[in-house]
């Protein structure tokens, strides 16, 4: 339930920013609406068991239809390659960029990504043993994780993207200001000198 509420939160994003122009989150939503079936499949309740005679039937029709077959395998490896998926997202964003805005463009979204898995990793290890000291209902807390992980997930990623913008503005100035200071040594060629009539 945990894994399955944040797929489809994930999901929804990524629908959503496909639908905008961001082609590249088209096989990650995929990956994570399959990640969201398979997980309501696993639960004994009336949602599941309707979930799993489509499975069972898409399985079945995989076995006969070499395309459907092969669909399936490709929606299966979206499924197991989420993360991948979203690194090779922002490989298309950067490759459609502008040639003058890519190398800001890699650098902006390496920091979006480099925040994501730090702030994912972070809340695989720690969440739950934070959550447990939480007064929330075992009903409520799958529900509970995975809002906080989405959110977690969008807050670090975020943060990540804007120290990746400002690396990006930068990253081809020089780390030395080699100007000259505005003082009057450095300035004596431009103060102004009468000229010389006699000569």
């Amino acid at each position: 339930m945990y894994s399955g509420v944040a797929s489809g939160i994930f999901a929804i994003r990524n629908c959503d920013k496909t639908t905008n122009g961001d082609i590249g989150r088209l096989p990650v939503s995929v990956g994570q609406g399959a990640a969201v079936i398979k997980a309501g499949a696993q639960y004994n309740n009336a949602i599941a068991k309707p979930i799993k005679i489509v499975l069972d039937t898409c399985d079945d029709i995989a076995k006969s239809d070499k395309v459907f077959n092969g669909l399936k395998k490709v929606v299966k490896f979206a499924s197991d390659n989420v993360n991948p998926l979203i690194v090779a997202s922002s490989g298309v964003k950067v490759v459609m960029a502008d040639k003058e805005e890519r190398k800001s463009t890699l650098i902006s979204e390496s920091g979006t990504l480099a925040g994501m898995f730090l702030g994912e990793g972070w809340m695989k290890k720690h969440l739950d043993d934070i959550l447990a000291k939480t007064p929330i209902s075992k009903k409520w807390l799958p529900i509970v994780k995975g809002i906080t992980f989405v959110v977690g997930s969008i807050t670090a990623s975020t943060i990540g993207n804007k120290i990746g913008k400002k690396a990006a503005e930068y990253w081809d100035k020089p780390l030395v200001n080699n100007e000259k200071p505005n003082t009057p040594e450095n300035n004596a060629d431009k103060v102004y000198k009468p000229l010389d009539y006699k000569s």
